[in-house]
């Protein structure tokens, strides 16, 4: 043998796996269960199990019996049937796995039961109480009523501004205008029920503190009457005959945020979101605009919507799902349309047969409450509860002569509050 078959011996001897099993070094730890030690196995065999393709490798007799009774073992259990064994089965003697779906079915079926069963909750079929409103305006556009979270309501009787309050049933009269025909035609409380904002005839808006009955401060821009208002926050937007909403920034002294003139007629319904993301104006022209607060500076809107057919003032956001929003229409319309602003769709349309001048989302019950004026029937000056998401009529109650102007909400115990001019 020369020199190069003992260097290239050599060399296949270094990098085999048979010189960690011939080294004289012992290892007495059988090694790590992932890294296992491989001086303790047979590298030799395997490596010529997998390469050589020819030769069918030979094992020992005592290997072939010890591989049959590991089979044997691992195949039977202590009953002598086979264990790890996958087979079909028909579907009929399987009972399903979906115990989510049948647990959803199984109360969807209790529940339509017990919805049969048991009556529908009690509805008032009078009033709690009855307060007098002379001089109240018998104007469908105006907002001249607000209940504030401090539990007391703001309405304007003419030229006065009274507030009572529910809880010691005190009235308070915040002030009285002088002038002739410049009488309150909007009013909203702030969000912390600090601060009231008053729209006026002659396009005046102004801020007051309930608390110490004096004014805050006079805010310009419009050049009409003041119809709507609404807060969010620190800004406060105001709608006008002139066909424009201003945005006002209270902690500015130059209080003009924004100002937009999309509408073609006086702009009669403001409303933010819960979440004051977005903001909705309806107008005499039949128009309802969906705004998005970031980009109000623009004057780009988000939608819009012609399918009323009359004046749309009646509006209302839906507190337990955040893109939904509820509109009526004026005596030519008659409907109420729920609207889902995310995908810009109308999702329901009711025909109530009558004017609708206020929309109210029941906070403790999937309900929305409509207040109406004229009608073409026997639901004249009435108020309608409607079930959501079905729309279907739960009830109706009121008894009023004239037709009811306005519609709020108690913000401590979830009643509504409504004015008809006598």
């Amino acid at each position: 043998m020369d020199q190069s078959d003992k260097l290239r011996l050599l060399q296949s001897y270094w990098y085999s796996p048979r010189r960690l099993h011939d080294s004289p070094t012992r290892y007495h730890f059988p090694g790590d269960r992932f890294l296992p030690n491989r001086s303790l196995m047979d590298l030799d065999r395997a490596h010529t199990l997998l390469t050589n393709k020819t030769t069918d490798f030979k094992s020992s007799k005592c290997d072939e019996v010890y591989q049959q009774k590991l089979i044997e073992s691992q195949s039977l259990n202590s009953e002598g049937k086979r264990i790890m064994v996958f087979k079909g089965s028909s579907k009929s003697s399987t009972k399903s796995i979906r115990f989510v779906d049948e647990l959803r079915q199984e109360m969807a079926t209790i529940s339509d039961n017990k919805s049969k069963q048991a009556p529908y909750r009690s509805i008032p079929k009078a009033e709690m109480i009855v307060l007098d409103a002379p001089g109240l305006l018998d104007d469908y556009y105006v907002n001249i009523m607000s209940w504030g979270k401090n539990n007391v309501l703001a309405v304007g009787l003419g030229p006065t501004l009274y507030l009572w309050n529910s809880v010691d049933q005190r009235i308070h009269k915040l002030f009285h205008v002088r002038e002739e025909d410049n009488w309150p035609t909007s009013i909203t409380w702030s969000e912390e029920a600090r601060t009231l904002a008053v729209g006026y005839t002659c396009s005046n808006l102004q801020l007051w503190d309930a608390e110490s009955s004096k004014l805050i401060r006079s805010l310009q821009g419009h050049s009409e009457r003041i119809t709507s208002t609404a807060w969010n926050g620190h800004i406060l937007t105001s709608g006008s005959r002139d066909k424009s909403i201003i945005n006002h920034d209270i902690r500015a002294r130059n209080h003009l945020a924004s100002c937009i003139k999309k509408h073609s007629d006086e702009v009669c319904g403001l409303k933010w979101s819960n979440e004051g993301d977005r903001l909705a104006s309806g107008g005499s022209e039949k128009q309802l605009y969906i705004w998005e607060a970031s980009k109000m500076s623009s004057s780009k809107f988000l939608h819009l919507f012609t399918d009323h057919c009359a004046a749309v003032k009646a509006l209302a956001w839906c507190p337990y799902q955040h893109n939904v929003l509820a509109s009526g229409g004026g005596w030519n319309d008659r409907c109420i349309r729920i609207w889902n602003t995310q995908k810009g769709i109308c999702i329901h349309s009711i025909e109530t047969k009558a004017q609708i001048s206020g929309l109210e989302w029941n906070r403790h019950h999937k309900e929305i409450l409509s207040s109406h004026g004229y009608s073409t029937g026997e639901d004249q000056n009435k108020l309608c509860l409607w079930k959501y998401p079905s729309m279907t009529k739960v009830g109706e109650f009121g008894n009023h002569e004239p037709r009811i102007i306005n519609l709020c909400q108690m913000r401590l115990f979830g009643f509504g509050m409504f004015l008809d001019p006598l």
